[in-house]
């Protein structure tokens, strides 16, 4: 009798270790949390689907940038007259992406939009993306209509949001491996109601998730406009590695003018010395670099458009900020 209770405990710790996880609502973060991220713009495969999967990203994905990810009242927010109905608003340190959410039902999550400034919007109030129904659960899936308008331009499209929790299994990060997670991918299709009947936008986002855990431990996200990819980026959990004194806000140097033209000034504002600048756009792609910077950086090779200024030091610290070319 010893021999078969020791088996069955032994079975159900196997179990245990090893079992699907469920998601719920505890997991959406509320206003005045900050969330330690690290971002990658260089997009991996998301790997495979299914059950009992390891995902090992420890090598492939990297953390060159540092951010903090804000969750901020939306009433105290630049965008808040074109979402009223959100409960919360959340921002990145890197730039001025704001995204506009309802969670204030623990049944689910309800996205209402975001505005990347400079670039483009989209409001989802007429019909609200229900993104997330808890509690989730592997194998959970969902389609739901949607109607988004578009700027600059102006443009009604009709769409679809899919949502699939297709995974399960263990992710291995630069930083950690963690157990029993919940991956799902959300796909949000908007197709123009006008013509060309060809213009759309297709937003592709896998997650993976830690139960009782606030925000995901890893997201890929990629934005296909009319065929053309607009942006890629990785984000993933850097909390347990990264100190808050690791990380350099944008109070750190002044970038100026901001839009620029030809020319751009960058001035630190404390005692560390410029190592290297390099201009990226929004895909990751190095577009310049200045090893032996002087304090300005030529722009006439830029196309009007949004780029990441990326500012290394002599002490290995990384700066970050956007840029507008006009």
């Amino acid at each position: 009798m010893k021999f078969n209770l020791t088996v069955v405990i032994l079975l159900l710790l196997a179990l245990t270790v090893k079992a699907q996880p469920t998601i719920n609502a505890n997991v959406l973060p509320n206003i005045g949390d900050t969330i330690l991220m690290s971002l990658d713009s260089i997009l991996v495969p998301p790997g495979a689907s299914g059950a009992n999967i390891t995902w090992d990203f420890s090598n492939s994905i990297k953390q060159d940038i540092f951010i903090e990810r804000v969750y901020l009242d939306p009433s105290k927010t630049p965008y808040f007259s074109q979402f009223p109905n959100a409960k919360i608003c959340r921002t990145d340190g890197i730039g001025s992406v704001y995204s506009y959410w309802d969670n204030s039902n623990n049944t689910k999550s309800i996205y209402l939009g975001f505005v990347e400034k400079g670039i483009y919007d989209q409001s989802y109030n007429a019909l609200p993306i229900n993104y997330y129904r808890f509690p989730i659960n592997y194998g959970n899936s969902f389609v739901d209509s949607i109607s988004a308008l578009t700027n600059p331009g102006g443009l009604v499209g009709p769409g679809k949001y899919f949502f699939n929790a297709d995974a399960w299994g263990t992710i291995k990060l630069p930083n950690k491996t963690i157990s029993n997670v919940l991956r799902t991918k959300s796909l949000i299709y908007i197709g123009d109601s006008n013509p060309p009947v060809n213009s759309y936008s297709l937003t592709t986002e896998y997650t993976w998730y830690q139960q009782f855990k606030k925000e995901p431990l890893l997201v890929l996200s990629s934005v296909v406009i009319d065929h053309k990819l607009h942006k890629k980026f990785i984000i993933f959990d850097n909390s347990s590695k990264v100190a808050i004194n690791e990380i350099h806000s944008d109070n750190s140097f002044e970038i100026f003018p901001n839009p620029a033209y030809e020319t751009l000034n960058i001035k630190l504002l404390n005692n560390e010395v410029i190592n290297s600048v390099s201009i990226n756009n929004l895909t990751g792609k190095q577009l310049l670099f200045e090893e032996r910077f002087n304090g300005k950086i030529n722009l006439n090779e830029l196309l009007k458009g949004m780029y990441i200024v990326l500012i290394k030091t002599n002490s290995d610290k990384v700066f970050c900020r956007k840029l507008i070319k006009n």
